[in-house]
């Protein structure tokens, strides 16, 4: 299929408006293309579509761009061009995002409990995000499960189909932007469920549950019913829904895995830092049907608010080369003026980028190594508490501890495998994530090593740990104190210093004897809520308990270390090193995939393509003036001496030892991407 080869791509945003007669007035096919072969681009996403409802091309079922009314055909002369001159087509179309619908059709319209749409003045969604806030009712929603709304998405579709000859479909905003209490809503709730949708968000309420629950089938519902009309139209194109929203700290979207079940491969547009940047990539990697998977990032600096700021030339260089540490394909995201024109200056610069992307894409081959597996739940984001130490917080934080500690790191979860996994962590899980509880037990059942934290998936961890659950402490800061052996988990800390922790801890009576008890858990003086203190500014370390903090248990043929507190949604550089510390006992007796020395600036990936390993070194800038990484060393295990290690692109022999199954060598200096490539016997 093209896209298993295509790695740059480009999206040019065009939400514009059409009540002013300047708007894309200025547009012209023949400098859009230009744009792009200056950039080295061998994909064009095309607006045929936007959220502003607005369609660009002659159409009976909604409204043509005003201002392409003179030229009806300029967009389809853009796409033509396009891919007669060997750049592929992806046709862009915005679902549920539509605000001239939204406006023409009050009964499509998506409302909040009382009634009103945010367009329309609604102040009861609090739960929404940036795009949906009542400050930002320039956007439009319609309700996916409108069977008007969905009528007329099919018949857009068909027109689209019948203008345009594209190479893929790409479907955006596959997520709930609020809460939604339309009568279609409301009708599919009690057809389900039964009853009224509750609208007090109550993390221990049930029907809460079940509420998010339905949506999350609801929308990937919408999405199948796209993909599906979609292949109908044209077989064997293609599809991509935009599931970026799977990377949401809050899981009130509701795009699950199920929305990525309807995508060919997966992809999104992400805005955070470059530690994210690399999380969404090991997660976008393993959670796509193929490969590549598309990595979605601005121009401009920070996003597309800022529509005149450019990132500096060495930022973007990083965050392609850091999707490329993936074997992943860029898609850059500009957007054009509301005349119409672009920047050419932009172009020439990412031109400059994908030149020296272009030189590894022959290499990007194999599978990614991944010793350690974090659990990424679509499900369980959020806390029976207030605060963010969620299973979202404590994924993210886990996968940047190991690239410290520059540790072989994947992201699974309901999306992906376990097996091959040297250790398993589970951040936070909840009952939400209670349908893979059958395949966590199997892994460790199977010899596997599995840390998991908090026990709100009480069942889970009941079996796991022949435990009864007490329920979380009503003290949100305490300690762990470490036992007689903590097994070097603990080792800098004692029983009167013990480690301190900021929230609540979950409370375990175990019934059997053999588990090891690795901590305990200490409480301060007072009830840190309350105005009695012992000490002014803190709350120290008081009343001893023997209360499990950490335990490590024997399962079948494998291990498992349970936390009551979720240390791995700790930023505090003291608690990533006991995290770190934990890892390394569940490792114990397991080779490392490779060890080294990098700097936390660096993040190294490898793949195996039979014989051949690809180690990849990226340079985690985020700085306009780039910092060079010294000289580091690198031992990959390999079993036995290898035939050649050779820096790429060049073939240029790297001089290496090898030792105890390991190929080592150093890397030279880093500035921004490097890879070797190691053949083994």
């Amino acid at each position: 299929m093209w896209y298993e080869n295509t790695y740059r791509r480009h999206l040019l945003d065009m939400h514009i408006d059409d009540w002013d007669d300047r708007f894309l007035s200025e547009f012209n096919a023949d400098d859009y293309f230009d744009n792009l072969k200056r950039a080295k681009l061998n994909n064009a996403m095309i607006y045929l579509q936007s959220h502003a409802g607005h369609c660009h091309y002659p159409t009976k079922s909604g409204h043509l761009h005003r201002c392409l009314e003179s030229r009806p055909h300029e967009v389809k002369r853009l796409v033509d061009k396009c891919r007669s001159n060997g750049i592929y087509v992806t046709g862009y179309y915005s679902l549920i995002y539509n605000t001239y619908e939204h406006d023409k059709h009050p009964e499509w319209r998506m409302v909040g409990a009382d009634g009103y749409s945010t367009r329309a003045g609604s102040t009861a969604n609090t739960q929404s995000t940036d795009f949906a806030s009542t400050a930002q009712s320039r956007y439009g929603h319609c309700c996916p499960n409108n069977p008007g709304y969905r009528e007329f998405v099919k018949e857009q579709m068909r027109e689209m189909a019948e203008y345009f000859t594209v190479d893929a479909m790409f479907f955006d905003m596959l997520f709930w932007s609020y809460y939604c209490y339309c009568d279609h809503c409301k009708k599919r709730w009690a057809q389900e469920v039964g009853g009224e949708i509750p609208t007090v968000a109550d993390f221990n309420d049930p029907m809460w549950l079940k509420h998010r629950e339905r949506r999350r089938v609801w929308m990937g519902e919408f999405a199948q019913f796209v993909t599906d009309y979609q292949k109908e139209l044209t077989p064997g194109m293609p599809v991509e829904h935009n599931v970026s929203a799977m990377m949401h700290a809050d899981g009130f979207s509701s795009c699950s895995s199920l929305v990525n079940d309807a995508c060919d491969y997966a992809g999104g547009d992400l805005y955070g830092d470059i530690y994210n940047h690399s999380f969404t990539c090991k997660f976008y990697k393993n959670a796509s049907r193929n490969q590549p998977f598309e990595y979605m990032f601005s121009r401009c600096q920070p996003g597309l608010r800022n529509h005149t700021m450019t990132k500096p030339c060495d930022v973007m260089l990083s965050s392609v080369m850091m999707t490329a540490a993936h074997h992943g394909a860029t898609l850059v995201i500009d957007a054009i003026d509301p005349v119409g024109t672009m920047d050419s200056r932009v172009y020439d610069m990412l031109g400059q980028i994908f030149e020296f992307e272009q030189k590894y894409e022959p290499y990007f081959k194999g599978n990614m190594v991944e010793d350690i597996g974090v659990y990424y739940s679509l499900k369980s984001k959020y806390t029976p508490h207030e605060g963010s130490m969620t299973s979202h917080t404590g994924a993210v934080n886990a996968v940047k501890t190991m690239l410290y500690y520059n540790v072989p790191v994947g992201v699974t979860g309901d999306f992906y495998k376990f097996d091959g996994y040297k250790v398993l962590v589970a951040p936070c899980h909840t009952q939400e994530d209670a349908a893979d509880d059958v395949r966590i037990l199997d892994y460790v059942r199977n010899g596997g090593n599995l840390y998991i934290s908090t026990a709100w998936n009480a069942p889970l961890v009941k079996e796991l740990l022949d435990a009864e659950i007490l329920g979380d402490t009503i003290h949100n800061l305490l300690y762990l104190a470490p036992a007689e052996d903590s097994m070097g988990i603990l080792d800098d800390y004692t029983v009167k210093y013990p480690m301190n922790f900021d929230g609540h801890a979950s409370q375990i009576n175990l019934n059997g004897n053999d588990c090891k008890v690795l901590a305990t858990l200490t409480l301060p003086y007072t009830d840190p809520t309350t105005s009695k203190f012992a000490s002014i500014h803190s709350n120290p370390p008081g009343i001893a308990t023997d209360i499990p903090g950490l335990v490590y248990r024997k399962y079948g043929k494998g291990t498992v270390i349970w936390s009551a507190v979720p240390i791995e949604c700790c930023t505090d550089e003291l608690c990533r090193e006991v995290f770190a510390n934990i890892i390394n006992v569940l490792m114990e007796g397991e080779k490392q995939s490779f060890v080294s020395d990098a700097p936390i600036n660096a993040e190294l990936t490898l793949f195996k393509d039979d014989k051949t390993l690809y180690l990849n070194a990226v340079n985690l800038n985020e700085y306009k003036k780039l910092m060079c990484i010294n000289s580091f060393t690198v031992k990959v295990y390999t079993e036995n001496e290898p035939v050649s290690v050779k820096f790429l692109p060049d073939g240029d022999n790297v001089e290496y030892s090898f030792k105890d199954g390991y190929t080592c060598f150093n890397t030279g200096e880093l500035k921004y991407f490097d890879m070797f490539e190691i053949v083994c016997k």
